[in-house]
């Protein structure tokens, strides 16, 4: 048989995070350009959701959950309240601190968001039926979820690290 008509076996499978990533940065790209035409972006998605479960966060709270610095957060939230989707009122209990809520607008448009995404989850995970797609996010979440435990000899370490926000399965950097 001719060497060209034999299938070469590749003796290293692409790498597992490799690929991981791919598949998160080619889905954020097109999470992107469903987002664009409601004049959203994914992070500014994430933080819409993450005032929904938990109105009256600060935007110093927030930069913590997403582990960036307070300006960077304090720029997106300028941005979102430009575009009136959320609005920053004086906390009740510290007169100094600047709690952060949907607007009405806001609401709605994270409600388009969510149907939105949705949508594009289904398209992208098409090509696996309903058990592989079942085993993928149990795969992943077991995966997660080892990654999210602390390992016993840091303790010390790892007390600040994994408070109760950075525990929360789904935290994500902006």
């Amino acid at each position: 048989m001719d060497k060209a008509a034999r299938p070469k076996k590749d003796r290293h499978p692409p790498s597992i995070l490799h690929l991981v990533k791919q598949v998160q940065y080619k889905a954020y790209v097109q999470l992107e350009s469903v987002f664009q035409p409601l004049g959203i972006t994914a992070v500014q998605f994430r933080i819409l959701t993450t005032l929904s479960s938990k109105p009256g966060t600060s935007s110093a709270e927030l930069a913590r959950l997403y582990d960036v610095k307070p300006q960077t957060m304090i720029k997106q939230i300028a941005i979102l309240e430009t575009k009136a989707l959320i609005d920053r009122q004086v906390s009740s209990t510290n007169k100094r601190l600047l709690e952060l809520r949907l607007t009405p607008a806001g609401e709605d448009i994270l409600r388009q968001c969510q149907k939105d995404s949705r949508a594009l989850e289904r398209e992208i995970m098409s090509p696996l039926g309903a058990g592989e797609q079942d085993a993928l996010r149990g795969f992943l979440t077991r995966l997660l979820e080892s990654l999210s435990a602390p390992n016993q000899g840091d303790a010390e370490i790892q007390a600040e690290e994994f408070t109760e926000e950075y525990s929360r399965a789904g935290v994500q950097r902006v």
